[in-house]
């Protein structure tokens, strides 16, 4: 058998790939992820025809080209999870997005979760990815019977594993790509695509969001579909975690995908359909909207709500190209959330299967020269062509641009990596969500509970003198977290009564104070403030 790959969008993402796997005059075409530029037409030779399309998640990124370039009956394979959010997805990415014939894509999905033959020697499966609700990496696996020498000997099956974008951490319960297989990994399609902040962006942005809500804010967060549905469900884990309640609300596009996965946290509401934009925001509440741009659907409708409140906060957590918010009244907040791994887990995950080949995708220009030389002990494809690569002849062939040196090098670290391989034949490679647990998936979670779980003394309580905290006097300390003391506490009736605040600030002039004593403020009153400090003595 012959295996071969094109890239098939190199000036647009440079994630999509037209694999080929020929023997006996029969060829087989695999299309991996129609991202923007992919034409079929171009790639395909007259005698060609496309037998299956892998769809590795439903960011539109992979699947704008989708409607243009199905045909000749080929299915494509997604996970569950994926064909759950393409129903929703589809049509109302259409309304911005000229996607073909959506009709014809979604009667084409077909979701799958063990090994699919395309061919008696050929076959593919889905394994977790992590990166989003619902996305899959592909194992292929393929057998060649026919040797060099033309005799039919049964042989050992070969595999090839194509990640698409995958984190090593879960995400919103959905497991990581694995890092070990029941199987052999001979190549690996690696999607590159890094983010080396993103453990801190994620935990940095969810305390935005609780200081604010906690705060009494009214709070929206727009986002993609998909990395709001991932926010909602650790907001309502982590609430629980710290037993204060959050009310979160996912509206539209949002809500109808949280629906579709099958999910149910609790703390967490939907709202496909609204009216009023002031029904879905309240103060305390997280309303969580599509898309990351402010400049229509749900995110539009909702920041025009609070545009001119200085209470509330509007939090972008932006994927790709989003417009950022201005000229506004309310608080602003701008994210990066790519959900990708820094470049240390890619080394490692990497080294781990230790592959004959690793082709390297989803990365251009300076990103993909970096990985030339990265790997010593495989074959590295960081090609920036259209060109036909073959990776397998009878056995897995070295890239032409090699020296017989470079080659026996490369194949002597081959065989020491193989020593060392991450080989796992009870590992499971199941696509089930598991359960929700945040400092996995990145979330500093003790800092979190550092901040938001701190006692807070009752100060209506009755002690044994029979007065309560309110008309006692008191002094306190101020502690390394921030509090800030009070000389003296009386009673809430007085309107020069002192009370405690935690003092909160985002590093870029803003300050927030929450009142750790109770109170009959109501959220959106207007107060005089007096701030004290202790004495140093003290």
């Amino acid at each position: 058998m012959r295996v071969s790959y094109q890239n098939a969008n190199l000036h647009g993402g440079n994630e999509s790939t037209l694999l080929r796997f020929t023997e006996d005059g029969t060829r087989v075409c695999i299309l991996v992820d129609a991202g923007d530029g992919v034409d079929l037409d171009e790639l395909l030779e007259p005698d060609e025809y496309l037998n299956a399309i892998l769809l590795t998640h439903a960011h539109i990124d992979h699947y704008r080209s989708l409607g243009a370039n199905l045909r000749h009956n080929a299915p494509i394979y997604v996970s569950p999870g994926t064909a759950a959010v393409l129903e929703q997805s589809l049509p109302e990415a259409r309304k911005d997005n000229d996607l073909g014939d959506i009709d014809a894509v979604l009667e084409a999905l077909e979701p799958i979760e063990e090994w699919t033959a395309i061919l008696d020697e050929l076959a593919v499966r889905p394994v977790p990815a992590g990166h989003a609700p619902g996305a899959a990496g592909f194992l292929i696996r393929f057998r060649d019977r026919t040797g060099s020498t033309g005799v039919d000997l049964p042989t050992a099956d070969n595999h090839i594993l194509v990640t698409g974008d995958f984190t090593v951490r879960p995400c919103a319960g959905f497991p990581p790509i694995p890092d070990a297989y029941p199987v052999d990994i001979d190549a690996v399609f690696l999607n590159a695509s890094t983010n080396e902040s993103v453990t801190e962006t994620l935990t940095d942005s969810i305390e935005t969001i609780l200081e604010r809500a906690y705060g009494g804010s009214r709070v929206v967060v727009a986002s993609s579909s998909l990395t709001g549905v991932h926010y909602a469900v650790l907001l309502g884990r982590i609430a629980a975690i710290l037993e204060r309640p959050l009310p979160v609300t996912l509206v539209g596009q949002t809500a109808r995908v949280y629906k579709a996965l099958g999910l149910d946290i609790p703390g967490v509401e939907t709202r496909e359909v609204f009216d009023d934009p002031a029904t879905v925001v309240e103060q305390g509440r997280v309303t969580v909207a599509g898309p990351d741009s402010p400049t229509r659907g749900s995110a539009k409708r909702l920041l025009l709500e609070l545009h001119d409140d200085p209470a509330a906060v509007f939090v972008q957590l932006a994927t790709g190209s989003a417009d950022v918010v201005s000229t506004v009244r309310c608080t602003t907040h701008y994210y990066e959330a790519q959900n990708h791994p820094p470049q240390a887990a890619i080394d490692d995950f990497v080294r781990g299967l230790a592959p004959t080949h690793v082709v390297v995708k989803h990365a251009r220009g300076y990103a993909l020269n970096q990985f030339q030389c990265r790997y010593d002990s495989c074959f590295t494809w960081g090609t920036d062509d259209e060109k036909i690569h073959r990776l397998y002849d009878d056995e897995w062939v070295a890239p032409g641009w090699l020296g017989d040196a470079a080659v026996k090098k490369i194949r002597q670290k081959q065989w020491e990596a193989n020593l060392d391989r991450a080989f796992d034949p009870t590992v499971s490679l199941r696509l089930e969500r598991q359960t929700l647990e945040p400092a996995a998936e990145g979330v500093d979670i003790e800092a979190l509970e550092a901040t938001f779980s701190a006692s807070v003394s009752n100060p209506y309580a009755v002690d044994s003198t029979g007065s309560t905290a309110t008309e006692r006097s008191e002094t306190r300390t101020e502690s390394d977290d921030g509090e800030i003391t009070v000389a003296e506490s009386s009673s809430l009736d007085d309107p020069s009564a002192t009370v405690r605040a935690r003092v909160f600030g985002d590093g870029d002039g803003e300050t927030l104070l929450q009142l750790l004593d109770r109170t009959e403020l109501s959220p959106g009153e207007l107060v005089d403030v007096s701030i004290s400090r202790p004495d140093d003595d003290e």
